[in-house]
């Protein structure tokens, strides 16, 4: 993949978020801002992104009362985060690493609604959405929902 168009939301199906991070790696190189909401700590992010200072807000999808967390069951808190973003970043990143963990706390299908809110709002700017998961953990059904609101799907898989 090289480089990513603006105001698309773009879905990697991959056993790890290893393409998805090449990715962000090279749009972090060009200086544009990722808000990154994962099922893993902001810690072991940093040390997978090479990033400038400040370019990166990583948080961690945990009900941890932190500022670096968003509770996963809570997807009103999810979304506000992402929309702030959005409004300080006219040109930042999206990414989501942790459908599965989000999926636990909420049934499927208003994660589907919220992602295609977003995903609404990323298609009339300037801004991206990124999202990886391993399809072999989503049934065939909600993994066609999924990618029925993406606008371009990566795959690892053949």
């Amino acid at each position: 993949m090289s480089g990513m168009n603006k105001g698309l939301f773009y879905l990697f199906e991959e056993r790890v978020p290893l393409r998805m991070h090449q990715t962000l790696r090279k749009e972090l190189g060009e200086g544009r801002r990722v808000l990154y909401i994962s099922k893993n700590s902001p810690r072991l992010l940093e040390t997978q992104l090479e990033f400038e200072e400040g370019l990166l807000d990583a948080r961690w999808l945990s009900p941890r009362p932190f500022a670096d967390c968003v509770p996963p069951m809570n997807l009103k808190m999810f979304e506000d985060v992402v929309y702030e973003f959005l409004q300080e970043n006219p040109d930042g990143i999206i990414a989501i690493n942790g459908l599965d963990v989000m999926e636990m706390w909420n049934s499927f299908h208003p994660i589907i609604d919220m992602l295609s809110r977003l995903r609404d709002r990323i298609n009339v700017g300037n801004n991206n959405m990124v999202m990886s998961l391993d399809p072999k953990n989503f049934y065939p059904p909600k993994l066609e929902m999924l990618e029925s609101i993406t606008d371009e799907i990566i795959s690892s898989y053949a």
